[in-house]
């Protein structure tokens, strides 16, 4: 059984980051969109076809994308964005279907959206709190590198656009130490993205809940329409 860790982006395959994890190995070996046969442009409906088929011969059971898998519910007290943005400060929040903050973000929500709408077509299940005891066949979850780092006990890796490729090393080294994992140097800043998380996966997949940290609520499907949701974060104990 593997996990599949992917940090998203919506406007080019180079800027996306690909972690393939087999549950007990602690050896993660790195992907690019190439083995997923994807060219340029992304489209949500390509990529999840592309995604599900992999994981398939792979024997993939648990995904992780780093992008929201629905919007805000219109009966949530909280304004203009879902609960567990508004718990985990997210950057970017999403609104009422078509709506986000901020408005450049647009773009990226709502491919991550529809990415989590056609994967689950294909038959993969949002997290919901029962599954975190009893895990469903195929398994697609939100995440949220960024404040992994923080849950693992780590500095955070700045954002993308604010650190050097040469200076990420010392986050690959820490993280390493923490997780136990063999990661080769010269990993991107999106790999490490998609790294961070794997632990997310593997608690998952041994039911270890002292090493999960949720936020948010279980997702509301109405109309077809995915709102809210969970976002589950690796804790180290």
């Amino acid at each position: 059984m593997k996990i599949l860790s992917i940090d998203l982006a919506s406007k080019d395959f180079r800027d996306f980051g690909w972690a393939l994890l087999e549950v007990g190995s602690q050896e993660p070996t790195f992907l690019t969109a190439d083995h997923f046969g994807l060219q340029n442009p992304p489209h949500a409906q390509d990529c999840a076809n592309a995604i599900h088929q992999f994981c398939e011969r792979e024997d993939v059971r648990i995904l992780l994308l780093d992008g929201p898998q629905g919007w805000r519910h219109p009966a949530s007290p909280i304004a203009h964005m879902r609960l567990c943005e508004r718990v985990l400060n997210t950057p970017g929040k999403t609104g009422a279907p078509g709506f986000v903050k901020p408005r450049t973000y647009l773009h990226y929500m709502k491919f991550s959206i529809d990415l989590f709408q056609q994967l689950r077509h294909s038959g993969w299940c949002l997290l919901h709190e029962a599954h975190i005891k009893k895990p469903p066949e195929l398994l697609v979850i939100e995440s949220f590198p960024s404040y992994a780092w923080r849950t693992l006990g780590l500095v955070k890796l700045p954002a993308k656009g604010r650190i050097k490729a040469t200076e990420t090393e010392p986050f690959r080294t820490a993280l390493a130490q923490v997780s136990g994992y063999g990661l080769p140097k010269g990993l991107t800043h999106d790999e490490l993205q998609a790294a961070v998380v794997l632990p997310v996966g593997e608690a998952l997949a041994s039911r270890s809940l002292e090493s999960l940290v949720l936020a948010g609520i279980d997702p509301i499907i109405e109309d077809g329409i995915v709102y809210e949701g969970w976002i589950p974060l690796p804790r180290r104990y």
